[in-house]
């Protein structure tokens, strides 16, 4: 959810926005009516960040994209079958 706050209602408010903002939420933060900011979780940050490296990988998002496609087929390979065949190749 995305709700909107001054920059001067975010000054005073910032040592208590950890304890209210949940993973999905976004602070807009303005300055005369104009958006400057955007303020997030750290976590949330980080996601984003992962998922724009993923993106700017040609190979990643090849590889993203063939594991999406084998899990709508239900292609899928049990963990702990997938680990006995790393140590098996060891």
């Amino acid at each position: 959810m995305v709700s909107e706050m001054t920059i001067t209602e975010a000054r005073k408010k910032i040592t208590s926005l950890e304890d209210t903002m949940d993973y999905e939420d976004t602070i807009s933060i303005t300055n005369h009516g104009k958006e400057v900011f955007a303020l997030l979780r750290w976590d949330t940050y980080e996601c984003i960040q992962e998922t724009l490296e993923i993106l700017a990988d040609e190979q990643l998002t090849k590889d993203l994209a063939v594991g999406i496609q084998q899990a709508k087929e239900n292609k899928l390979v049990d963990f702990e079958d997938f680990k006995a065949g790393l140590l098996c190749t060891q």
